[in-house]
Protein backbone atom coordinates (compact mmCIF):
# COMPACT_ATOMS: atom_id res chain seq x y z
CA UNK A 1 0.00 0.00 0.00
CA UNK A 2 1.05 3.60 -0.53
CA UNK A 3 2.24 5.60 2.47
CA UNK A 4 0.48 8.59 4.01
CA UNK A 5 1.90 10.72 6.83
CA UNK A 6 -0.20 12.68 9.33
CA UNK A 7 1.79 15.34 11.16
CA UNK A 8 1.46 17.89 13.94
CA UNK A 9 4.20 20.38 12.97
CA UNK A 10 7.22 21.15 15.14
CA UNK A 11 7.17 24.20 17.39
CA UNK A 12 9.16 25.41 20.40
CA UNK A 13 5.87 26.12 22.20
CA UNK A 14 3.06 23.74 23.08
CA UNK A 15 0.49 24.43 20.36
CA UNK A 16 -2.91 22.73 20.42
CA UNK A 17 -4.27 22.53 16.87
CA UNK A 18 -7.33 20.30 16.60
CA UNK A 19 -11.13 20.46 16.50
CA UNK A 20 -10.87 23.62 14.33
CA UNK A 21 -9.36 25.65 17.15
CA UNK A 22 -5.81 26.71 17.89
CA UNK A 23 -4.16 27.95 21.03
CA UNK A 24 -0.77 28.08 22.67
CA UNK A 25 -0.76 26.27 26.01
CA UNK A 26 -0.74 28.74 28.90
CA UNK A 27 0.89 26.13 31.09
CA UNK A 28 2.28 22.66 30.43
CA UNK A 29 -0.86 20.87 29.27
CA UNK A 30 -0.89 19.03 25.96
CA UNK A 31 -3.05 16.36 24.37
CA UNK A 32 -2.89 14.18 21.23
CA UNK A 33 -4.21 15.82 18.06
CA UNK A 34 -7.65 14.29 17.53
CA UNK A 35 -7.87 15.36 13.85
CA UNK A 36 -4.81 13.28 13.00
CA UNK A 37 -6.00 10.33 15.09
CA UNK A 38 -9.46 10.23 13.52
CA UNK A 39 -7.94 10.55 10.04
CA UNK A 40 -5.62 7.61 10.80
CA UNK A 41 -8.68 5.49 11.59
CA UNK A 42 -10.34 6.54 8.33
CA UNK A 43 -7.22 5.75 6.25
CA UNK A 44 -5.79 2.68 7.97
CA UNK A 45 -7.34 0.01 5.70
CA UNK A 46 -6.20 1.73 2.51
CA UNK A 47 -2.70 3.09 3.23
CA UNK A 48 0.33 2.53 5.40
CA UNK A 49 -0.24 5.36 7.86
CA UNK A 50 2.38 7.11 9.98
CA UNK A 51 1.47 9.74 12.60
CA UNK A 52 4.17 12.17 13.70
CA UNK A 53 3.65 14.57 16.60
CA UNK A 54 6.80 16.56 15.97
CA UNK A 55 5.93 19.23 18.52
CA UNK A 56 5.45 16.88 21.46
CA UNK A 57 8.47 14.80 20.45
CA UNK A 58 10.54 18.02 20.34
CA UNK A 59 11.69 17.33 16.80
CA UNK A 60 13.24 20.03 14.65
CA UNK A 61 11.88 20.93 11.23
CA UNK A 62 14.79 19.11 9.59
CA UNK A 63 14.31 15.97 11.69
CA UNK A 64 10.58 15.95 10.96
CA UNK A 65 10.98 16.35 7.22
CA UNK A 66 13.66 13.64 7.20
CA UNK A 67 11.21 11.29 8.91
CA UNK A 68 8.43 12.20 6.48
CA UNK A 69 10.72 11.75 3.48
CA UNK A 70 11.81 8.32 4.73
CA UNK A 71 8.19 7.18 4.38
CA UNK A 72 8.11 8.27 0.71
CA UNK A 73 4.43 9.26 1.11
CA UNK A 74 1.96 10.05 -1.65
CA UNK A 75 0.27 12.46 0.75
CA UNK A 76 0.86 14.40 3.95
CA UNK A 77 -1.96 15.68 6.19
CA UNK A 78 -0.68 18.60 8.24
CA UNK A 79 -2.37 20.26 11.22
CA UNK A 80 -2.49 24.06 10.91
CA UNK A 81 -3.17 26.53 13.73
CA UNK A 82 -4.02 30.18 13.23
CA UNK A 83 -2.08 31.06 16.39
CA UNK A 84 1.13 29.81 14.70
CA UNK A 85 0.10 30.09 11.07
CA UNK A 86 3.36 31.61 9.84
CA UNK A 87 5.41 28.79 11.39
CA UNK A 88 3.05 26.09 10.10
CA UNK A 89 3.06 27.54 6.58
CA UNK A 90 6.85 27.73 6.59
CA UNK A 91 6.88 24.03 7.56
CA UNK A 92 4.57 23.15 4.68
CA UNK A 93 6.81 25.07 2.26
CA UNK A 94 9.79 23.11 3.53
CA UNK A 95 7.98 19.79 2.97
CA UNK A 96 7.02 20.76 -0.56
CA UNK A 97 10.56 21.84 -1.34
CA UNK A 98 11.86 18.44 -0.19
CA UNK A 99 8.98 16.39 -1.64
CA UNK A 100 7.60 18.32 -4.64
CA UNK A 101 5.47 15.42 -5.90
CA UNK A 102 3.81 14.67 -2.55
CA UNK A 103 0.32 16.09 -2.09
CA UNK A 104 0.11 18.21 1.04
CA UNK A 105 -3.30 18.58 2.69
CA UNK A 106 -4.02 20.97 5.55
CA UNK A 107 -6.54 20.66 8.39
CA UNK A 108 -7.49 23.41 10.82
CA UNK A 109 -9.98 26.15 11.65
CA UNK A 110 -8.52 28.83 9.38
CA UNK A 111 -8.57 26.38 6.46
CA UNK A 112 -12.08 25.20 7.28
CA UNK A 113 -13.53 28.69 6.99
CA UNK A 114 -11.24 30.29 4.39
CA UNK A 115 -9.80 27.47 2.28
CA UNK A 116 -9.59 29.27 -1.07
CA UNK A 117 -8.01 32.42 0.37
CA UNK A 118 -5.47 30.42 2.38
CA UNK A 119 -4.54 28.27 -0.61
CA UNK A 120 -3.90 31.44 -2.59
CA UNK A 121 -1.70 32.62 0.27
CA UNK A 122 0.15 29.29 0.35
CA UNK A 123 0.71 27.87 -3.16
CA UNK A 124 2.51 24.85 -1.69
CA UNK A 125 -0.75 23.63 -0.13
CA UNK A 126 -2.43 21.17 -2.48
CA UNK A 127 -5.71 20.75 -0.62
CA UNK A 128 -7.71 21.64 2.49
CA UNK A 129 -9.61 18.96 4.40
CA UNK A 130 -12.98 20.18 5.67
CA UNK A 131 -14.01 17.07 7.61
CA UNK A 132 -11.59 14.61 9.21
CA UNK A 133 -14.10 11.85 10.11
CA UNK A 134 -15.42 11.17 6.57
CA UNK A 135 -13.72 9.13 3.83
CA UNK A 136 -13.19 12.14 1.53
CA UNK A 137 -9.47 12.38 2.32
CA UNK A 138 -9.09 8.72 1.33
CA UNK A 139 -10.93 9.33 -1.93
CA UNK A 140 -8.87 12.41 -2.74
CA UNK A 141 -5.57 10.60 -2.15
CA UNK A 142 -6.73 7.70 -4.33
CA UNK A 143 -7.78 10.09 -7.10
CA UNK A 144 -11.48 9.24 -6.76
CA UNK A 145 -12.85 12.76 -7.20
CA UNK A 146 -16.31 11.95 -8.53
CA UNK A 147 -18.85 13.44 -6.14
CA UNK A 148 -16.12 13.92 -3.50
CA UNK A 149 -16.95 16.39 -0.73
CA UNK A 150 -15.15 18.14 2.15
CA UNK A 151 -12.06 18.87 0.05
CA UNK A 152 -10.82 22.05 -1.62
CA UNK A 153 -8.00 21.10 -3.98
CA UNK A 154 -5.84 22.28 -6.87
CA UNK A 155 -6.25 20.87 -10.35
CA UNK A 156 -4.21 22.19 -13.28
CA UNK A 157 -3.57 25.44 -11.44
CA UNK A 158 -7.23 25.96 -10.56
CA UNK A 159 -8.65 25.78 -7.01
CA UNK A 160 -11.66 23.45 -6.95
CA UNK A 161 -14.14 23.83 -4.09
CA UNK A 162 -16.26 20.85 -3.10
CA UNK A 163 -19.24 21.14 -0.76
CA UNK A 164 -19.15 20.36 2.93
CA UNK A 165 -21.02 17.16 3.68
CA UNK A 166 -21.56 15.72 7.12
CA UNK A 167 -21.58 12.02 7.94
CA UNK A 168 -24.75 10.36 9.12
CA UNK A 169 -25.42 9.83 12.81
CA UNK A 170 -23.73 6.66 13.98
CA UNK A 171 -20.67 7.15 11.76
CA UNK A 172 -17.68 4.84 12.25
CA UNK A 173 -13.99 4.58 11.44
CA UNK A 174 -11.16 2.15 12.15
CA UNK A 175 -9.20 2.11 15.40
CA UNK A 176 -6.72 5.03 15.25
CA UNK A 177 -2.97 4.43 15.59
CA UNK A 178 -2.61 5.74 19.16
CA UNK A 179 0.46 3.55 19.68
CA UNK A 180 2.44 5.66 17.20
CA UNK A 181 2.17 8.73 19.44
CA UNK A 182 4.32 9.57 22.50
CA UNK A 183 1.43 8.88 24.92
CA UNK A 184 3.51 9.25 28.14
CA UNK A 185 4.36 12.85 27.15
CA UNK A 186 0.77 14.12 27.10
CA UNK A 187 -0.56 15.68 30.26
CA UNK A 188 -3.22 17.96 31.73
CA UNK A 189 -2.78 20.50 34.50
CA UNK A 190 -5.54 18.79 36.47
CA UNK A 191 -4.77 15.36 35.06
CA UNK A 192 -4.81 12.01 36.82
CA UNK A 193 -1.91 10.10 35.27
CA UNK A 194 -0.07 9.20 32.10
CA UNK A 195 -0.04 7.68 29.50
CA UNK A 196 -2.92 9.77 28.16
CA UNK A 197 -4.94 9.43 24.95
CA UNK A 198 -7.60 11.45 23.12
CA UNK A 199 -10.84 9.90 21.80
CA UNK A 200 -13.69 11.40 19.79
CA UNK A 201 -17.28 10.17 20.25
CA UNK A 202 -18.99 12.89 18.20
CA UNK A 203 -18.26 15.51 15.57
CA UNK A 204 -19.39 19.13 15.69
CA UNK A 205 -21.61 20.67 18.34
CA UNK A 206 -25.36 20.92 18.98
CA UNK A 207 -24.96 24.27 20.75
CA UNK A 208 -25.10 27.68 19.06
CA UNK A 209 -22.81 29.86 21.19
CA UNK A 210 -21.93 32.82 18.98
CA UNK A 211 -18.38 33.19 20.36
CA UNK A 212 -17.43 29.59 19.49
CA UNK A 213 -16.60 28.05 16.13
CA UNK A 214 -18.07 24.65 17.05
CA UNK A 215 -21.66 25.87 16.80
CA UNK A 216 -21.21 26.36 13.05
CA UNK A 217 -20.33 22.67 12.57
CA UNK A 218 -23.32 20.34 12.50
CA UNK A 219 -23.39 17.75 15.25
CA UNK A 220 -23.11 14.02 14.51
CA UNK A 221 -22.61 11.21 17.05
CA UNK A 222 -20.31 8.25 16.48
CA UNK A 223 -21.57 4.70 16.88
CA UNK A 224 -21.03 3.78 20.58
CA UNK A 225 -19.86 0.24 19.75
CA UNK A 226 -17.26 1.71 17.39
CA UNK A 227 -16.01 3.97 20.19
CA UNK A 228 -15.73 1.01 22.57
CA UNK A 229 -13.51 -0.88 20.10
CA UNK A 230 -11.10 2.04 20.26
CA UNK A 231 -11.30 2.13 24.07
CA UNK A 232 -10.48 -1.59 24.20
CA UNK A 233 -7.34 -0.87 22.19
CA UNK A 234 -6.32 1.90 24.60
CA UNK A 235 -6.92 -0.32 27.61
CA UNK A 236 -4.66 -2.94 26.02
CA UNK A 237 -2.00 -0.23 25.61
CA UNK A 238 -2.22 0.42 29.38
CA UNK A 239 -3.43 3.99 28.88
CA UNK A 240 -4.33 5.40 32.30
CA UNK A 241 -6.25 8.52 31.27
CA UNK A 242 -8.60 9.24 28.35
CA UNK A 243 -9.60 12.72 27.28
CA UNK A 244 -12.85 12.67 25.31
CA UNK A 245 -12.27 15.55 22.87
CA UNK A 246 -15.91 16.07 21.91
CA UNK A 247 -17.13 19.64 21.90
CA UNK A 248 -19.98 18.32 24.06
CA UNK A 249 -19.64 14.82 25.46
CA UNK A 250 -22.90 12.86 25.91
CA UNK A 251 -24.84 15.51 23.97
CA UNK A 252 -27.31 12.85 22.74
CA UNK A 253 -28.67 11.41 25.95
CA UNK A 254 -29.76 7.96 24.74
CA UNK A 255 -26.56 7.33 22.79
CA UNK A 256 -24.49 8.71 25.64
CA UNK A 257 -26.16 6.31 28.04
CA UNK A 258 -25.58 3.45 25.60
CA UNK A 259 -21.87 4.28 25.47
CA UNK A 260 -21.56 4.47 29.24
CA UNK A 261 -23.40 1.18 29.72
CA UNK A 262 -21.05 -0.52 27.25
CA UNK A 263 -18.11 0.94 29.17
CA UNK A 264 -19.51 -0.47 32.42
CA UNK A 265 -19.61 -3.92 30.84
CA UNK A 266 -15.97 -3.67 29.75
CA UNK A 267 -14.65 -2.63 33.18
CA UNK A 268 -11.91 -0.45 31.69
CA UNK A 269 -8.99 0.37 33.97
CA UNK A 270 -8.40 3.95 32.79
CA UNK A 271 -9.93 7.14 34.21
CA UNK A 272 -11.52 9.75 31.94
CA UNK A 273 -12.63 13.34 31.62
CA UNK A 274 -14.59 15.33 29.03
CA UNK A 275 -16.11 18.65 28.04
CA UNK A 276 -19.81 18.66 28.99
CA UNK A 277 -22.69 21.08 29.15
CA UNK A 278 -24.18 21.54 32.59
CA UNK A 279 -27.62 20.48 31.34
CA UNK A 280 -26.20 17.06 30.33
CA UNK A 281 -25.19 16.28 33.91
CA UNK A 282 -28.17 14.91 35.84
CA UNK A 283 -29.14 12.34 38.47
CA UNK A 284 -29.55 9.60 35.85
CA UNK A 285 -26.22 10.14 34.10
CA UNK A 286 -23.78 10.86 36.89
CA UNK A 287 -23.83 7.37 38.50
CA UNK A 288 -22.82 5.89 35.13
CA UNK A 289 -20.13 8.53 34.70
CA UNK A 290 -18.69 7.65 38.09
CA UNK A 291 -18.97 3.89 37.49
CA UNK A 292 -16.99 4.15 34.24
CA UNK A 293 -14.09 6.08 35.78
CA UNK A 294 -14.98 9.73 35.21
CA UNK A 295 -12.80 11.85 37.49
CA UNK A 296 -13.31 15.34 36.03
CA UNK A 297 -15.62 17.40 33.81
CA UNK A 298 -14.89 20.57 31.83
CA UNK A 299 -17.77 23.06 31.64
CA UNK A 300 -18.01 26.28 29.67
CA UNK A 301 -19.56 28.54 32.31
CA UNK A 302 -18.48 31.77 30.55
CA UNK A 303 -20.22 34.47 32.64
CA UNK A 304 -22.17 35.16 35.84
CA UNK A 305 -24.63 37.27 33.84
CA UNK A 306 -27.71 35.51 32.50
CA UNK A 307 -28.09 38.47 30.16
CA UNK A 308 -24.65 37.81 28.66
CA UNK A 309 -25.34 34.08 28.34
CA UNK A 310 -28.56 34.84 26.49
CA UNK A 311 -26.94 37.48 24.29
CA UNK A 312 -24.30 35.02 23.11
CA UNK A 313 -26.88 32.21 22.69
CA UNK A 314 -25.52 29.88 25.36
CA UNK A 315 -29.01 28.44 25.90
CA UNK A 316 -28.41 27.54 29.52
CA UNK A 317 -29.49 28.86 32.91
CA UNK A 318 -27.23 29.81 35.81
CA UNK A 319 -29.15 27.44 38.10
CA UNK A 320 -28.10 24.52 35.89
CA UNK A 321 -24.45 25.23 36.67
CA UNK A 322 -25.20 25.14 40.39
CA UNK A 323 -26.90 21.77 40.01
CA UNK A 324 -24.17 20.28 37.81
CA UNK A 325 -21.28 21.34 40.05
CA UNK A 326 -23.16 20.09 43.13
CA UNK A 327 -23.80 16.68 41.56
CA UNK A 328 -20.17 16.36 40.52
CA UNK A 329 -18.91 17.36 43.96
CA UNK A 330 -21.24 14.90 45.71
CA UNK A 331 -19.95 12.10 43.46
CA UNK A 332 -16.25 12.87 43.75
CA UNK A 333 -15.91 14.26 40.21
CA UNK A 334 -13.79 17.38 39.79
CA UNK A 335 -15.11 20.36 37.86
CA UNK A 336 -13.06 22.64 35.64
CA UNK A 337 -14.91 25.84 34.77
CA UNK A 338 -14.10 27.92 31.70
CA UNK A 339 -14.88 31.64 31.94
CA UNK A 340 -14.58 34.46 29.41
CA UNK A 341 -13.18 37.74 30.67
CA UNK A 342 -14.21 40.86 28.72
CA UNK A 343 -16.93 39.81 26.32
CA UNK A 344 -18.15 42.84 24.35
CA UNK A 345 -20.86 44.46 26.42
CA UNK A 346 -19.32 43.56 29.78
CA UNK A 347 -18.26 46.10 32.38
CA UNK A 348 -15.61 45.81 35.06
CA UNK A 349 -18.36 45.01 37.56
CA UNK A 350 -19.64 42.20 35.32
CA UNK A 351 -16.19 40.60 35.22
CA UNK A 352 -15.77 40.82 38.99
CA UNK A 353 -19.17 39.12 39.41
CA UNK A 354 -18.00 36.35 37.09
CA UNK A 355 -14.90 35.81 39.23
CA UNK A 356 -17.08 35.70 42.34
CA UNK A 357 -19.36 33.24 40.50
CA UNK A 358 -16.42 30.89 39.99
CA UNK A 359 -15.81 30.98 43.73
CA UNK A 360 -19.50 30.47 44.53
CA UNK A 361 -19.75 27.46 42.22
CA UNK A 362 -16.66 26.13 43.98
CA UNK A 363 -15.23 24.60 40.81
CA UNK A 364 -11.98 22.75 41.43
CA UNK A 365 -10.10 24.59 38.68
CA UNK A 366 -10.91 27.66 36.63
CA UNK A 367 -9.65 28.92 33.28
CA UNK A 368 -10.15 32.62 32.56
CA UNK A 369 -9.85 33.39 28.86
CA UNK A 370 -9.99 36.36 26.53
CA UNK A 371 -12.74 36.47 23.89
CA UNK A 372 -11.35 35.68 20.44
CA UNK A 373 -12.47 36.83 16.96
CA UNK A 374 -12.51 33.25 15.70
CA UNK A 375 -13.12 32.70 12.01
CA UNK A 376 -16.61 31.36 11.38
CA UNK A 377 -18.22 32.85 14.51
CA UNK A 378 -21.01 35.41 14.75
CA UNK A 379 -18.89 37.23 17.31
CA UNK A 380 -16.22 37.87 14.70
CA UNK A 381 -18.78 39.13 12.20
CA UNK A 382 -20.25 41.49 14.81
CA UNK A 383 -16.78 42.66 15.87
CA UNK A 384 -15.83 43.52 12.30
CA UNK A 385 -19.15 45.28 11.67
CA UNK A 386 -18.86 47.41 14.81
CA UNK A 387 -15.13 48.06 14.56
CA UNK A 388 -14.17 46.21 17.75
CA UNK A 389 -11.24 44.56 15.98
CA UNK A 390 -8.96 45.45 13.10
CA UNK A 391 -10.26 43.96 9.83
CA UNK A 392 -6.79 42.52 9.30
CA UNK A 393 -6.79 40.71 12.66
CA UNK A 394 -6.46 37.23 11.16
CA UNK A 395 -4.00 35.81 13.69
CA UNK A 396 -4.92 35.39 17.33
CA UNK A 397 -4.36 33.26 20.39
CA UNK A 398 -6.21 32.94 23.68
CA UNK A 399 -3.01 32.91 25.71
CA UNK A 400 -2.14 36.46 24.62
CA UNK A 401 -3.74 39.86 25.10
CA UNK A 402 -7.28 40.47 23.91
CA UNK A 403 -7.81 41.95 20.45
CA UNK A 404 -11.18 43.49 21.26
CA UNK A 405 -11.46 47.19 21.90
CA UNK A 406 -15.00 48.15 22.96
CA UNK A 407 -16.60 50.99 24.85
CA UNK A 408 -16.94 48.75 27.90
CA UNK A 409 -13.36 47.66 28.56
CA UNK A 410 -10.02 48.40 26.94
CA UNK A 411 -7.63 45.54 26.09
CA UNK A 412 -5.37 46.65 28.94
CA UNK A 413 -8.24 46.53 31.41
CA UNK A 414 -9.26 43.05 30.22
CA UNK A 415 -5.69 41.77 30.73
CA UNK A 416 -5.56 43.28 34.21
CA UNK A 417 -8.91 41.73 35.12
CA UNK A 418 -7.83 38.32 33.89
CA UNK A 419 -4.73 38.48 36.11
CA UNK A 420 -6.97 39.58 38.98
CA UNK A 421 -9.22 36.56 38.34
CA UNK A 422 -6.33 34.10 38.43
CA UNK A 423 -4.89 35.61 41.60
CA UNK A 424 -8.20 35.65 43.43
CA UNK A 425 -9.09 32.08 42.46
CA UNK A 426 -5.75 30.27 42.75
CA UNK A 427 -4.02 32.05 45.59
CA UNK A 428 -6.72 31.14 48.12
CA UNK A 429 -5.69 28.95 51.08
CA UNK A 430 -8.84 26.86 50.48
CA UNK A 431 -7.79 26.04 46.92
CA UNK A 432 -4.23 25.14 47.91
CA UNK A 433 -5.26 23.03 50.92
CA UNK A 434 -7.99 21.12 49.05
CA UNK A 435 -5.70 20.21 46.19
CA UNK A 436 -2.94 19.07 48.52
CA UNK A 437 -5.41 16.85 50.38
CA UNK A 438 -6.82 15.40 47.13
CA UNK A 439 -3.51 14.27 45.63
CA UNK A 440 -3.79 10.62 44.59
CA UNK A 441 -0.85 10.03 42.24
CA UNK A 442 2.76 11.26 41.96
CA UNK A 443 1.77 12.72 38.58
CA UNK A 444 -0.85 14.94 40.24
CA UNK A 445 1.70 16.20 42.74
CA UNK A 446 4.19 17.03 40.00
CA UNK A 447 1.60 18.87 37.89
CA UNK A 448 0.28 20.82 40.87
CA UNK A 449 3.79 22.08 41.62
CA UNK A 450 4.70 22.73 37.97
CA UNK A 451 1.53 24.58 37.06
CA UNK A 452 1.52 26.45 40.37
CA UNK A 453 4.97 27.86 39.71
CA UNK A 454 3.97 28.69 36.14
CA UNK A 455 0.83 30.47 37.32
CA UNK A 456 2.77 32.49 39.88
CA UNK A 457 5.18 33.61 37.17
CA UNK A 458 2.38 34.72 34.83
CA UNK A 459 0.24 36.74 37.21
Amino acid sequence: MDNVVLVAPPNDQIVLRDMYSSTISKGHYNWPNIDMLAASGVLRDYFDVTIIDAMTSRMSTEETIDKIAACDPIGVLCAVGVSVRDEDYAFIRAIKQRLPNTRIVGSGGILFHNPVEEMKRLPELDACLLNFVTDDLRRYLLGDLEDVANIVYRRNGEIISRPKRYPSHGYTYGVPFHEQLPLPRYQLSHGYATPMASVLTSYGCPATCTFCVSGSINYRYRDPANVVEELKHLDALSVRQVLFRDNVFLATKNKGRELLELMVEQKFSFRWLAEMRADAIDEDTIPLMKATGCYAVHMGVESASQEMLDRYEKRIQLAQYRKATRLCRENGIKTIGYFIIGLPGETREDVIRTVDWALELDVDFASFNNPLPIFGTKLREEALEKGWIDKNADSYDGSKSTLFSTTGLSPKEVDELRNYAYRKFYFRPKFIFRNLMNLRTPFQARMLLTEGLSMFGRV
